[in-house]
């Protein structure tokens, strides 16, 4: 399967062997997942895309093995900056760790969400290394609150972002951000308040997100 050509995407500049390098083709890569789903990875695909040679991305990544496992950390890298600089918008609170991860996951600041639930779909995210990352997240944010608490709001974060990932999320927009107040409330220490129900038998449009498409493994 080939990816759609793409004039206007900017080459990555050509500097192989320089420690920057590996991240810009990996984010390249994960655009390229986005857009067109796992099976459009290929070498070549990777080469029109950055400018790169097939020969340098190979310097990078031996093996289509090696390079979806480094696209699982890049992954994990991202959400992990994204994270670290929402939580330091916060102000200092027991919950700042908590509420730093809710807010960058519900309004996706890693800017990486559809290659995300593309790659997850698939079957080739490497689930020891989103494990050890998915474990080691929770004890920060839990870290010096009640751990109950917190995991409920992990929990229905969690949750949330997968539903509107596949595009099955009951959710207006209006309700949605309800329900990340009362969530950000609720890591505060808060308690949940009782809202207005909608009338039986009203309609209810859905929040938009990106929709999460089955794709064929590549491994």
């Amino acid at each position: 399967m080939t990816r759609r050509s793409a004039p206007d995407a900017a080459p990555v500049k050509r500097s192989v062997g320089r420690p920057s390098l590996r991240p810009q083709l990996l984010d390249a890569a994960l655009d390229l997942i986005a857009e067109d789903g796992v099976g459009a990875l290929t070498y070549e695909a990777l080469s029109v895309r950055t400018g790169v040679s097939k020969g340098g991305l190979l310097y990078h990544f031996p093996s289509k093995d090696a390079l979806l496992d480094a696209l699982t950390e890049r992954l994990v890298d991202r959400y992990a900056e994204a994270r670290r600089a929402t939580t330091e918008e916060l102000p200092e609170s027991p919950s700042r760790e908590l509420k730093g991860y809710a807010i960058a996951s519900l309004h996706n600041r890693s800017k990486a969400d559809g290659a995300s639930a593309r790659l997850k779909m698939s079957g080739v995210w490497n689930r020891r290394v989103g494990k050890a990352y998915y474990a080691r997240r929770f004890r920060e944010m839990a870290a010096g609150m009640d751990r109950d608490r917190a995991a409920i709001v992990h929990l229905a974060v969690e949750g949330l972002w997968y539903m509107e990932l596949a595009g099955v999320s009951p959710f207006t927009a209006l309700e949605r951000r309800r329900i990340v107040m009362l969530l950000l409330r609720l890591a505060d220490g808060g308690e949940i308040e009782a809202g207005p129900s909608a009338p039986r038998g009203t309609a209810r449009a859905p929040a938009k997100r990106p929709s999460m498409r089955a794709t064929k493994s590549t491994r």
